[in-house]
């Protein structure tokens, strides 16, 4: 009885680490679908069963999480981090959902450049969750800087768009799909600090 309740150490980090794969999955489909100049919404398709797939790992930590007295680092900090996660995923989705619910047929600008940003933020957060137990700081910041980036592209896509589109019911829809992904560019910089975090308490 008393084994049950001491932390499967390893379980958590592998947990991270697949729920991270199949992030960075998304995030490659999302970078394809929003670079093309026609949107394939086979890319959304694709990305389904990978959110599911981390919504599952977000829930078998959750309930891991309550059964346990002993943890690897403070469960305060193994819960953020798995609803950080989870959260990239949901908003990864929700991205590309929108191409397919408002039928976006041509390339909506600067969505490749954001797109293409949190690609980057995602592999780099990868980076540091492989290297759970030892402080990846570097990829932390890489992470920052590219957050930093992305406002400048969403600044000058809400410019462009407010000054060049006619139709109000396409400004709308590209104006979500827009904030969506320079929200998803600030979600990666949030679970970025939580990793960060994680280091600073544990070093």
């Amino acid at each position: 009885m008393f084994k049950k309740l001491l932390p499967k150490e390893e379980k958590y980090f592998e947990d991270f680490k697949e729920m991270i794969s199949h992030i960075e999955e998304m995030g490659k489909y999302v970078e394809i679908l929003f670079s093309s100049d026609v949107p394939d919404q086979n890319n959304f398709l694709k990305m389904k069963p990978l959110e599911i797939r981390c919504d599952e790992i977000s829930s078998k930590v959750t309930k891991r999480l309550n059964k346990t007295f002993i943890t690897p680092f403070d469960r305060e900090d193994i819960f953020a981090l798995i609803k950080k996660l989870d959260d990239i995923s949901d908003y990864l989705l929700g991205a590309a959902s929108r191409v397919d619910t408002y039928n976006i047929t041509k390339k909506i600008k600067y969505t490749d450049k954001l797109a293409a940003i949190v690609h980057r933020q995602v592999i780099e957060l990868g980076v540091a969750i492989q290297d759970l137990k030892v402080k990846s700081i570097n990829e932390c910041k890489a992470v920052r800087d590219l957050e930093s980036e992305a406002d400048k592209y969403y600044q000058q896509a809400m410019k462009e768009l407010f000054a060049e589109e006619t139709d109000a019911i396409m400004l709308i829809k590209k104006k979500e799909i827009l904030e969506l992904l320079e929200n998803l560019a600030d979600k990666c910089q949030s679970t970025a600090n939580v990793i960060l975090a994680i280091f600073i308490k544990n070093s």
